[in-house]
């Protein structure tokens, strides 16, 4: 199985929070420990398919990661894209 990770530049705190709380309607997140200290926040999503991790660091970097083949992380990685314009972030 492939791991996918997605990027995302320079993101400010209140669109990754907005996107953080649009996930959370939709699937349960488990607290993730941050253990890098540039690591502002991270959680894991866990799906029948596998787990996606989202990691958010000091500097605005975004990052999602999960398995290519996992429907949910297709989905997670469509609406982010929707939520974050890519033009301004990647």
């Amino acid at each position: 199985m492939a791991m996918l990770m997605v990027d995302y530049k320079k993101v400010p705190p209140d669109v990754y929070y907005s996107v953080k709380g649009s996930l959370q309607r939709d699937y349960i997140q488990s607290r993730y420990p941050s253990y890098h200290e540039s690591m502002l926040d991270s959680f894991e999503i866990v799906s029948i398919d596998g787990k996606i991790s989202v990691y958010y660091y000091k500097d605005g970097t975004l990052k999602i990661e999960g398995e290519q083949s996992n429907p949910s992380y297709r989905r997670i990685i469509k609406r982010v894209n929707g939520l974050i314009s890519k033009k301004d972030y990647i």
